[in-house]
């Protein structure tokens, strides 16, 4: 499992770092020079005097025969400004051969800018993989490193990313956070076949200067990712077979300054001065004489009176109006019916009815009588 481990106090990682990366040159610079070849051909780097430098990849391999590996050094994808030189968009050819040895996935970008207004620097990817001994040993996720340099008058002000998609790396399957790690591997997941256990120690630094990702008050800025491997490698019976570095990688490597740009000078109106006032020019005063108008007479004029002819109205005729004669039907009265005359109802003679009994007998049966 991977242990990570402190730094001892007082030393930085940089400084750390500084020291495993020179001894990592010196050991590649020897065995290269042995070999006959020459260290300075390593690769295009940017020129001295840029103010805005990219690297996209820079790659250190020590000699360690019991590992299994062959001294290296390159670089892959540079790009350099020098003050006010404008846009570099990069140079990705491979002349000392990287790619033999890294793999870079998704478009790679580096290019850098300098300008009057600020300097920048830029390197992207969507990964990385590093193959040793036809082993996947070093594999890290995409970057995004940036640095830019605001010169006075509004600065010195410096800004400065690396973005990954995670904070963590894999060394031979292993995720590796940032920092010291130490991870136990064996001797057939490095591919080297005289090394039975091997003891890792990885120092992974994301670099951010100025950090916090907003505009610090300096005057220069870098960021990128670096990693630098080491091992402790040992035989079947435990003993040493080697220990030290092993590999050393910079990747995303972008760097800034404000020195030596020419900001846009300050143009300071020229003082105005008052006008200069002259006193005005005496002259004499002119004597106008006066001037006589005779009199005009004017000759009366007549104005004949003006006559209104008689206005004569004629006389109107009014034509007589005749109103023609209005007849009237005769009304014919439909004849009067005469009234009907009833004949007179005829008295009836009165007829004295017999007597319904006997006078004076009241009723009763007659034969009593």
């Amino acid at each position: 499992m991977p242990k990570t481990l402190p730094l001892p106090p007082g030393v930085r990682r940089d400084v750390r770092r500084s020291a495993v990366r020179a001894a990592l040159a010196v050991t590649a610079a020897a065995t290269l020079t042995a070999a006959g070849f020459t260290v300075a051909s390593t690769g295009a780097r940017a020129a001295d005097g840029d103010v805005a430098t990219s690297v996209l990849a820079d790659l250190t391999i020590s000699d360690v025969p019991a590992a299994g590996l062959d001294a290296f050094n390159g670089v892959f994808g540079t790009a350099g400004s020098p003050p006010n030189g404008g846009l570099d968009n990069g140079d990705l050819s491979d002349p000392s051969g990287v790619l033999n040895y890294l793999t870079v996935r998704g478009q790679a970008v580096v290019r850098t800018n300098a300008e009057t207004a600020r300097n920048w620097a830029q390197a992207q990817a969507s990964g990385f993989t590093l193959s040793l001994n036809e082993r996947d040993f070093l594999a890290v996720g995409s970057l995004d490193a940036y640095a830019e340099c605001i010169p006075a008058p509004i600065g010195p002000l410096a800004l400065a990313y690396a973005r990954t998609d995670s904070n963590t790396i894999g060394v031979l399957g292993r995720q590796v956070p940032t920092g010291t790690t130490q991870i136990e591997v064996t001797g057939a997941e490095l591919g080297a076949a005289g090394v039975s256990t091997a003891t890792l120690t990885v120092q992974y630094d994301q670099i951010e200067d100025p950090s916090g990702g907003g505009y610090q008050p300096q005057s220069s800025a870098r960021a990128g990712l670096d990693i630098t491997i080491s091992g402790a490698l040992r035989d079947e019976e435990g003993q040493e077979l080697y220990d030290g570095p092993l590999v050393d990688v910079e990747l995303g490597h972008v760097d800034v300054t404000c020195d030596g740009t020419t900001s846009p000078p300050v143009t300071t109106p020229p003082p105005t001065s008052p006008p200069v006032t002259s006193p005005p020019p005496t002259e004499p005063p002119i004597t106008i004489p006066p001037v006589t108008v005779p009199p005009v007479t004017v000759s009366p004029i007549t104005v004949p009176p003006v006559t209104d002819p008689p206005i004569t109205i004629p006389p109107v005729t009014v034509p007589p109006v005749t109103v023609p004669p209005v007849t009237i039907p005769p009304i014919t009265l439909p004849p009067t019916k005469p009234p009907v005359t009833k004949p007179p109802t005829p008295s009836p003679t009165p007829t004295k009815p017999g007597p319904s009994h006997e006078p004076d007998y009241g009723y009763g049966d007659r034969g009593d009588h």
